[in-house]
C-alpha cells in the first residue's frame, strides 16, 4: 500500500490542527505517515476537539483508513502563533525524518505542512524555507516553484527575492530552464503529451519593444532555447492581460506576486505548492502558517487535502 509523508510543520501554526481535519477525508487511497510530536497533536485534540478524531499507528503495516504517526518527541507544549527557536528545530527535523522514508522508498511523496522562515532562522539553520531544505538534500540545485489548482499552474523564474533583485536575477539560462523543467514535468506527472507554455515579459507591456525595458529580449532569447529542444512555448506576453484566459496548459511568470497573485485568486484554498525538478515529488498546501489563527479552531484543512491528493495523483504516474 502506497505510504505518503505528511511533515507536520510549525508547531506553533496551524498544520497541526489541519492534519487532524484532513485525515478522514485523505486515508483512502493511501497511508499518510504523519511526522511531528504526538503531544501536541493531542494537545490540538483535545482543545479543538470535544473526542480525538484518528487514532495514529506506528510506522508498519497499515491498510486504507489508517493513518500512521511517526513522533520525534520534541515538542511537548505548544504556544500557538509563537516564533520560537524550538519550533524552527522541529519543523527542520520533521522534514529531515520524512526524507529518510523518501530516500529508503518507504514512501512514494512527501507533503508538508508550512513552516516559519523566522523560527527557522532563530534555530541557527541556514536555509531559507521548505524548498531550499529539499533541494539541497535532493542533491539539485536546478529546481522550480509552481503554483497550481484545478484551473491553473504557473512556474517562478525566481522565487522568494526581494522586488529589486529580479532583473539581476532572470538570465536567458535560468528561464529558459524553469520552462524545460516545467514541460518534462507536466509531461511526467500530469500525463500531458505535448505541453503548451506561456511565458510572463517582467516589464509593463512586456517591455512595449523596448521602451519600458530590455529584459525581454532575454525572455525571447530563453523562449527559443526552449523551442530549440521541442517544446512548444510562447511569449513573452504582457502579465497583465496574460492569465485571464486559460488557454495554455502552463504558465511561467518572473516573480513570486506575478505569478501568484492570479493563481490564487482564481482558487485559493485549493491552491497547491509544487517542488517542480527534485528526485522526488513534494507538495504543500498554498497557505502559510496562520499564526493569526492557530489555537483557535478556525483553520481550512481544504489546502491540505488538495495537496496530499495532487501527491497521491503525481505518484500514481511514477509506478
Amino acid at each position: 500500500m502506497k505510504r505518503i509523508v505528511v511533515t507536520m510543520g510549525d508547531p506553533a501554526g496551524i498544520g497541526g490542527e489541519i492534519i487532524v481535519k484532513s485525515l478522514p477525508h485523505i486515508c483512502r487511497q493511501s497511508i499518510p505517515v504523519i511526522i511531528g510530536d504526538l503531544q501536541a497533536i493531542h494537545r490540538i485534540q483535545r482543545t479543538l476537539f470535544r473526542k480525538s478524531e484518528q487514532s495514529f499507528k506506528p510506522f508498519k503495516g497499515g491498510s486504507p483508513g489508517d493513518a500512521e504517526f511517526i513522533d520525534l518527541g520534541i515538542v511537548r507544549t505548544v504556544d500557538f502563533g509563537v516564533t520560537e527557536p524550538k519550533f524552527g528545530e522541529a519543523s527542520f527535523k520533521y522534514i529531515i525524518e520524512g526524507l529518510k522514508l523518501i530516500f529508503s522508498g518507504d514512501a512514494s511523496a512527501i507533503v508538508t505542512c508550512p513552516v516559519n522562515k523566522r523560527s527557522i532562522h532563530l534555530a541557527g539553520i541556514e536555509f531559507t524555507g521548505h524548498t531550499e531544505i529539499l533541494a539541497h538534500y535532493g542533491g539539485v540545485t536546478e529546481y522550480v516553484m509552481m503554483m497550481a489548482n484545478r484551473s491553473m499552474k504557473v512556474s517562478l523564474a525566481t522565487i522568494h527575492i526581494p522586488l529589486k533583485d529580479v532583473p539581476g536575477s532572470i538570465s536567458a539560462g535560468r528561464i529558459a530552464n524553469t520552462i524545460m523543467i516545467t514541460h518534462g514535468s507536466l509531461q511526467k506527472y500530469f500525463g500531458i503529451d505535448k505541453p503548451y507554455i506561456k511565458v510572463c515579459g517582467l516589464n509593463p507591456h512586456a517591455g512595449e519593444q523596448g521602451i519600458i525595458g530590455n529584459e525581454e529580449e532575454m525572455i525571447e532569447e530563453a523562449i527559443g532555447l526552449a523551442r530549440a529542444a521541442g517544446i512548444h512555448a510562447d511569449g513573452p506576453f504582457p502579465a497583465d492581460t496574460l492569465f485571464h484566459k486559460k488557454d495554455c496548459d502552463a504558465y511561467v511568470a518572473m516573480y513570486h506576486d506575478q505569478g501568484l497573485i492570479p493563481v490564487k485568486t482564481l482558487d485559493f484554498s485549493k491552491t497547491v505548492n509544487i517542488t517542480l525538478g527534485l528526485p522526488f515529488i513534494r507538495t504543500s498546501p498554498g497557505h502559510g502558517t496562520g499564526f493569526d489563527i492557530a489555537g483557535k479552531g478556525v483553520a481550512d484543512p481544504t489546502g491540505l487535502i488538495e495537496a496530499y491528493r495532487v501527491a497521491e495523483r503525481m505518484s500514481s504516474k511514477t509506478t
